[in-house]
């Protein structure tokens, strides 16, 4: 086998040829890898979309269909191709066609591109020293061209431009493009041949036409005639909501008279749509994997949209690749998969969520700038870093997880850390260098967090007692000014305060509890807290939370909607909430009172937090109580940078915390 080939929507086509260190190989692995070559040549046409991919190999269909092979060398196939999958967003449905249905492939076969040779590399050389330096290879493949930079005859990965009337979705060259037009491939050879005698003896490369035949039918994710034909009374199916940018589940429970399914959804809002304008997906059991015509409308590549947006579907790769390191040293048996579980689960929840985004960043790095990933090395970490500097939205302080993401997926899939050498180190320290004199030309020096005063609490606490809203947006107004004291009182974390249940908010005649669920560093062992706060500790806490609840039931009673159990969430917002809404509603509250930070200083979602362990300390408190409501560690030493130990005690620091050394 010499040459791979591929055809998008029967109509565009895409052909390479085999190294000669690869024509040996067995075709399996050559058939498999001409997926991977075909994919990347339409790569910017798949993107997002589901596609159907035809292959007359079927051991090939049946792993692309499994993404499972126990072959190793085939496995680190599959894991490159399932990656350059899930970073685009493409969803790869493997069919089986027969040799005989393979048209085009037999006409591709008996065409030999007599074309495609190269001059001597010592010729190449000697020339562009002489009339160069040459910046594109106008008439090359992937494998003959002489320079980075090529014009091809045929569509492949990394062609810029295609030269020959072969037809392409949509070129690559822009303005090189533009400039030189087609060239058609018998006269291209004829210039080129006419060159390459004037300067001396040519390699001419001979190789044959492809064998193997790939037809990618490509096909949007959202819902079509058909798809909405299938969907009966009682489907389950997932909605994509395009402001919220995720499906949700729910039932088809009936049909209008204009054919409109009326869907309820599990979280009991309900809607009435026309499903063949719609982006949806059937839900099927898990004994039920497919329709009746066997095509799976469920995505295969192993993370939903909110994962993949995360970068969540590029940690979980990691994690795969790092199970299989440790299943192919360990052997089969019980224990292994005990001690792989123990590996899966290591990372909490929020560190996925961190690093996963990071490395997905560092990839797609590589990628652009054609440089390996796995295993990366310093030089490649020192560029990253040179272009995160250059973007200008990552500051130095931020910048050691980018780094810790690296080295994580690096050391789990046993290769060095290449993020942690002293050059590395050097980088940064010069990072914050640049940033910190680019800052004093532009006179613009950074604001530091500051906590937040119980001054500034106690006027956000008496305005919301009197505020009556009358309107979506006043109650969104109440519902800040709310959780500034809420958070303020609990010690919360943005992501634990606005994640709060109302099963887990509870008001008794002598107390206000609250259990939180979602902590750092705690729900990856389901631990759980329950802080009590008694209503006598803290004046007029118990009217504020009646007169929120109040006004939050009547505005769900007045839409007519099944009120969900988010403690926080109103008719008129998003059915989640992001960590970053905290920020938003605490500036919303402290704009609308004019309450501002100190000079130099800034307000966010951790200045609540921070301002209560400063006052609690200032009061008094003891140092075990304050980690206790916090949720820190006694041991731990991250507490005191949520002190300010130069605060004053003042009477609304008492108003808030004095309850708290009355048993002391």
């Amino acid at each position: 086998m010499t040459a791979w080939g591929g055809v998008l929507n029967l109509k565009f086509p895409a052909r390479g040829f085999w190294p000669d260190e690869m024509r040996c190989w067995h075709i399996t692995h050559l058939e498999l890898e001409a997926v991977y070559k075909t994919v990347q040549a339409f790569l910017q046409e798949l993107e997002g979309k589901v596609v159907r991919l035809y292959c007359d190999n079927q051991a090939v269909v049946a792993m692309l269909s499994h993404f499972t092979s126990r072959n190793p060398d085939l496995m680190r196939r599959m894991r490159r191709l399932w990656l350059l999958l899930d970073l685009h967003d493409i969803e790869l449905q493997a069919r089986y066609i027969r040799s005989e249905a393979n048209v085009w492939a037999d006409n591709l076969s008996r065409c030999e591109d007599l074309d495609d040779w190269r001059l001597n590399r010592d010729w190449f050389v000697w020339a562009n020293k002489q009339w160069g330096p040459y910046t594109v290879d106008r008439f090359a493949s992937e494998i003959s061209a002489q320079l980075p930079r090529y014009y091809a005859a045929w569509k492949d990965p990394k062609c810029e431009v295609l030269v020959q009337g072969a037809g392409s979705p949509g070129h690559r060259g822009g303005d090189h493009a533009t400039a030189q037009g087609p060239v058609h491939s018998e006269q291209a050879g004829r210039v080129r041949a006419a060159r390459a005698l004037k300067m001396g003896r040519c390699d001419v490369l001979h190789r044959g036409a492809p064998v193997s035949y790939y037809a990618a039918e490509v096909r949007r994710s959202s819902a079509t005639s058909t798809t909405a034909s299938k969907v009966t009374v009682g489907t389950r199916i997932e909605v994509f909501w395009e402001d919220d940018d995720c499906f949700y589940p729910g039932v088809v429970k009936e049909f209008n008279e204009d054919g409109k399914a009326h869907v309820l959804y599990d979280d009991g809002d309900e809607e009435t749509l026309d499903l063949s304008k719609e982006n949806f997906k059937i839900i099927h059991s898990t004994d039920e994997t497919a329709d009746a015509d066997g095509e799976n409308t469920e995505r295969s590549s192993g993370g939903n949209y909110e994962e993949y947006k995360r970068g969540g579907a590029v940690q979980n790769f990691l994690t795969r690749s790092l199970c299989e390191r440790w299943r192919s040293e360990l052997g089969p048996s019980r224990l292994t998969e005990l001690a792989v579980s123990m590996q899966r689960k290591a990372l909490l929840d929020t560190t996925k969520d961190n690093y996963g985004p990071k490395a997905r960043r560092f990839i797609l790095f590589c990628e652009r700038d054609q440089r390996p990933w796995l295993p990366a090395s310093e030089a490649t970490v020192l560029l990253y870093i040179a272009s995160l500097l250059e973007d200008g939205n990552i500051q130095s302080a931020s910048l050691q997880p980018y780094l810790s993401a690296i080295n994580n997926y690096h050391e789990d899939l046993g290769h060095p850390g290449p993020a942690k050498g002293r050059s590395v180190t050097r980088a940064g320290k010069g990072m914050a260098t640049i940033q910190a004199e680019l800052a004093e030309q532009e006179e613009n020096i950074e604001t530091q967090r500051t906590w937040l005063p119980a001054a500034h609490v106690r006027r956000v606490h008496e305005a919301a007692l009197k505020f009556n809203p009358r309107s979506p947006e006043e109650l969104k107004l109440l519902r800040a000014l709310t959780y500034v004291v809420v958070a303020f009182v609990t010690f919360g974390r943005p992501d634990t305060g606005t994640s709060l249940s109302r099963q887990h908010v509870h008001c008794g005649d002598e107390e206000f509890s609250v259990v939180l669920l979602k902590e750092k560093g705690r729900r990856h062992h389901r631990v759980k807290r329950r802080l009590t706060i008694p209503w006598k500790g803290v004046a007029l806490l118990k009217e504020l939370i009646e007169h929120w609840e109040f006004y939050r039931d009547t505005a769900w009673s007045i839409s007519a909607k099944t009120q969900p159990d988010s403690y926080w969430l109103l008719p008129e917002d998003p059915k989640n909430f992001k960590a970053s809404v905290a920020n938003d509603w605490i500036g919303l509250a402290l704009s609308e009172l004019d309450c501002r930070p100190p000079e130099g200083g800034h307000f966010s979602a951790h200045s609540t937090r921070k301002g209560a362990t400063t006052c609690a300390r200032a009061v008094g408190v003891a140092m075990e109580k304050v980690c206790f409501l916090g949720g820190w560690s006694q041991f731990s030493s991250a507490v005191q940078h949520y002190i300010d130990p130069t605060a004053l005690r003042d009477t609304d620091m008492d108003y808030y915390f004095a309850w708290l050394t009355w048993s002391q």
